[in-house]
Formats: structure tokens, sequence, C-alpha cells
């Protein structure tokens, strides 16, 4: 890391407690970079919650700082101790375009290849550090991490407890998804799990002047509309308990932070009893 210019020679890096890092090689060559953070003490008898989130470089420092907040003040929160998981790429970069497209799209050799990597590879690896709850599973992601997440409760509902779809890319390849959604319905078995929609109130209609070819693009995506009106269908299917959450003023980038930390709150609530049992 590099200080900046003419900087204090005490300086130094800022870490986060209780997060470490490790590269991984996949069973198909594929190298991903694992961030985790463990909290200190002791797991509960089933283990510990857990959350992992795709876009590993940015979303997990924000996702582990407001998890560890929410935790210290339990009996406010309903908040315990989980382990967060971020699955990246090496390199610094918050987002490698090429690399996610390849993991998180509904493609061939993409999404489901990726989701299987991740049940039967990240998993019992971060098992080895650290007892899971595998009834207390959350995945969550952003924009097409979002698509992932959506697409995963759809074709293999049932691994995660609580999924987390922010500002989902339903868009993509005029709302391919839908046909997946439609056969998730089909199903009928009981309902599987709880699915949280989020979405920025900016991110159909601007709030500020822009190009022309961008405010077309946003009204192409219709972000908001197709997040909302996939929340309501999911909702009264009784297949998933569904929630749907828009943050006024916020942009597809800006949304983030909000987003993970109501994230957190949905995907960890109840677990602060862990912390009481344990007392």
């Amino acid at each position: 890391m590099t200080q900046p210019n003419g900087s204090d020679a005490d300086l130094q890096p800022v870490t986060l407690p209780q997060a470490w890092q490790r590269d991984f090689t996949a069973k198909d060559g594929s190298r991903y970079r694992l961030l985790i953070s463990v909290p200190e003490g002791p797991a509960p008898a089933r283990g510990f919650p857990s959350m992992l989130l795709v876009d590993g470089h940015a979303l997990f420092p924000i996702a582990t700082a407001t998890a560890h907040l929410q935790a210290q003040r339990p009996e406010a929160t309903g908040i315990g101790p989980a382990v967060i998981i971020g699955i990246g790429y090496p390199g610094e970069r918050p987002f490698d375009a090429e690399r996610r497209q390849r993991d998180l799209l509904p493609v061939p050799g993409g999404a489901e290849r990726f989701l299987d990597m991740l049940a039967g590879e990240v998993l019992p690896a971060v098992e080895k550090l650290a007892p899971l709850d595998p009834a207390r599973r959350s995945l969550a992601g952003h924009s097409y991490g979002g698509l992932f997440t959506l697409n995963a409760l759809f074709s293999r509902a049932g691994l995660f407890e609580a999924y987390v779809a922010g500002s989902p890319s339903i868009w993509w390849q005029d709302r391919a998804i839908l046909a997946r959604e439609e056969a998730f319905h089909r199903a009928g078995d009981a309902q599987r799990g709880r699915l949280l929609i989020t979405v920025g109130g900016l991110e159909q209609e601007a709030g500020l002047p822009i190009r022309p070819q961008r405010a077309e693009r946003l009204a192409m995506a219709r972000m908001r509309d197709n997040a909302a009106e996939m929340a309501a269908r999911l909702d009264a299917s009784g297949r998933v308990a569904c929630s749907f959450v828009e943050f006024p003023g916020e942009n597809h980038v800006s949304v983030i932070p909000p987003m993970l930390s109501r994230a957190v709150a949905f995907a960890l609530a109840g677990t602060a009893q862990d912390k009481v049992a344990a007392a």
C-alpha cells in the first residue's frame, strides 16, 4: 500500500478487525480471493449464521463493518455474531467486469457452475475455519450479483435460508430471468426461505441532468419497476417470504451502503438469541 504524498512516517495501513483473506483455486482451475470475517469467541452449538457476498471486494468491507456494529447492540438490532464471507478475484478492483459476467449471469457454464463452486468448495473451505449453521446461511449480491441471487433462489431453493437481491439486473437479455421465475412458481411446493429485493429511487429516473442516451438506458432497464413487480409476484405466490425496499435519493452505486445495512439486518435477524443463550 502506497502512502499519500507528504505523509507522516508514522501512518500505518488500516485493517478490518477479525477479517482475513486468502487466494483460492477452484477445482476447475479458476482463481478467486476469499475474504472472511469470523467473530471472536466460541461458536453457538449449531454453528455461526453466515452471509455470503459475491463481488466480495466491493461488498465485503461495508457488510463486515455493518455486521460488527449491529452485533455490538443486539438488544436494539436483534443481530448477533456471524461469519461474513466475500468471494472476489485476485487484484484490488471492486468489480471485475469480465470475471463477474462469466460467474454471475445465468448462461451455460455461468451462474450454475459458480453456484456449485460456492456450495461445494467455498462453504466447506470456510467451515474449516469456523463452524457454520447450514440452516442460517444467506446470499447477497448487487446488480449482476442481485440477478445471480434471484437465479440461485429460483434454481436451488433451500440452499440458503435468506436471499438479498440488491438492484437486480432483471432487464438482462430481455428479462430472461422471468422464465426461471415462472418455473419457480410452477414448482408449487412449500415456502422456501426469505427474499429481500432492494433498489435505489434514482435508478430508473435520474435526479440530475443526464445525457439522453443515459436516460434512455435507465428507462429501458426499468430497475425500480422490474424489481417492485417481481417482489409483488413473489410475495403473492406464497413460495417465498418476499420484502421490497426502495431507497429514495440513491442511484445504482450510492445505494450499495444502505442496501448492505438493510441486508445484514434482514439476513441475520434474530441471531442475537445466540448471544443471549451463550451468556
